[in-house]
């Protein structure tokens, strides 16, 4: 069996545990928080995605610097740089960040009459969450460099196991969203601990930082592309949440977040093939091997016929699960369904081009990405109301695809076949029918 293979067993299965695990939460969540409260966590969850973006795409780029150079010493002095690169982050966070969040979030991302105290404390927990998960960070990014994702597979079940299983335990005794946010933050602790022991410590006199702000504005602005890039593809997937709670509330914000965490878990399949791929890539192209890469063209094609399957299977059993998830809108649930399966099928490409550097280019798939949803939620927002939010959440998503699949064939130096974008627009207009039949 191939290490590819392998490695995507790994991933998989401890994935797949997680997301179920996940899917069983979100109905307990809503029994004992309430929608209301759920559409806390989900504030929650929302800036913990962008304060991970206070590194500026460093650790993307730091990955593929890792992947592609595996001499241990080098990969010694990459790493204290990257320490040394992380406390300025820390510095930048709790300096200056930290107290702008603090006023902005509560007053123009996520104003809630009456719970702006409780909008302040989740924004100061999402903060040290990030500070947290730092140092664990840097033994995973280690792993997946080296592709040990055997280690990296038992840490995620592991944790994923202890998260969920506190999550559950919260809810069901505490039933609020705020001892919720802080028990979530006070196990990150011990998942470095736990990281530390079956991740393996970096290597000796790693952990010893070295300073070098030259280097660090030179791969900041290496790196600038993919930072605006990490941007717009967070706020393509957050800002559904923020303009569903800014025109509709917290209620329908509960209702939108917990359908929207349901209908991702499609997600395993994608980040874990992109969790093996993207190192693999970067190795690849570092030493000039293209067999992987001449297959990833007819990939891409079984790729997209693959997720319009999972949309159409998630359609026809509706019925069967629909009950037991506690899903609050079947409309709305659906249409983000099927924007997560375009999304899912464009992260195989997606990867493929970050590992080529070509930043630029994803940074500007996902900033038209991102306007494209914001335009169509606002042109749709007076016929559809609260289930805009979902169209343009397709709509941007179906462009997404085709403009990442054409751009990476042409990457590949394949030309584009008519036939090909034929059987994607026919598989688009039988989806989208399904969906309409259905509703």
């Amino acid at each position: 069996m191939s290490k590819i293979k392998k490695n995507l067993i790994y991933v998989y299965g401890s994935t797949a545990v997680n997301g179920v695990l996940g899917l069983i939460f979100v109905p307990i969540a809503l029994h004992y928080l309430g929608v209301s409260g759920y559409g806390l966590y989900s504030i929650f969850i929302t800036l913990t995605g962008f304060i991970v973006l206070a590194e500026l795409g460093f650790n993307k780029y730091f990955t593929r610097l890792l992947s592609s150079n595996r001499n241990l010493e080098e990969q010694k002095s990459n790493l204290q740089i990257a320490i040394g690169f992380y406390i300025y982050v820390y510095v930048f966070l709790i300096i200056i960040l930290a107290p702008l969040l603090v006023y902005i979030v509560p007053n123009y991302i996520f104003p809630i009459e009456g719970k702006n105290n409780l909008v302040k404390i989740i924004v100061i927990c999402s903060i040290l969450d990030y500070l947290f998960t730092i140092p664990t960070t840097l033994l995973k990014t280690n792993s997946i460099s080296n592709e040990r994702f055997n280690k990296l597979s038992k840490f995620n079940l592991i944790t994923g196991l202890w998260r969920y299983s506190l999550l559950i335990v919260s809810c069901i005794f505490f039933k609020s969203a705020i001892i919720l946010v802080i028990i979530i933050l006070l196990r990150r602790i011990i998942e470095f601990f736990y990281g530390l022991k079956v991740l393996g410590n970096l290597p000796h006199g790693s952990w010893k930082p070295i300073f070098k702000r030259d280097l660090y504005i030179k791969i900041l602005s290496g790196s600038l592309y993919l930072s605006v890039s990490q941007l717009f593809q967070l706020s393509v997937v957050a800002i559904g949440s923020v303009l569903v709670n800014r025109f509709f509330g917290i209620q329908s914000l509960g209702i939108y977040r917990s359908s929207f965490d349901i209908a991702n878990k499609v997600w395993f399949i994608s980040n874990g093939l992109g969790l093996v791929l993207f190192p693999r890539f970067s190795n690849l192209l570092n030493s000039k091997d293209n067999a992987l890469n001449l297959r990833l063209s007819k990939y891409l094609n079984i790729s997209w016929v693959v997720y319009s399957l999972i949309f159409i299977i998630g359609v026809v059993t509706f019925d069967i699960y629909d009950g037991l998830l506690n899903i609050k809108s079947h409309k709305m649930f659906l249409l983000l369904l099927l924007g997560v399966c375009y999304n899912a099928h464009s992260n195989l490409g997606f990867e493929y081009l970050q590992a080529l550097g070509k930043f630029k280019t994803v940074a500007m798939i996902n900033l038209t990405s991102f306007l494209v949803l914001l335009v169509s939620f606002y042109l749709l927002i007076d016929k559809y109301s609260f289930l805009s939010a979902g169209y343009a959440w397709v709509i941007s998503q179906i462009l997404y695809g085709l403009i990442t699949d054409l751009l990476t064939i042409k990457g590949l130096g394949y030309k584009i076949k008519s036939i090909n974008i034929v059987i994607k627009l026919v598989l688009l207009l039988a989806t989208f029918l399904i969906y309409k039949g259905f509703v």
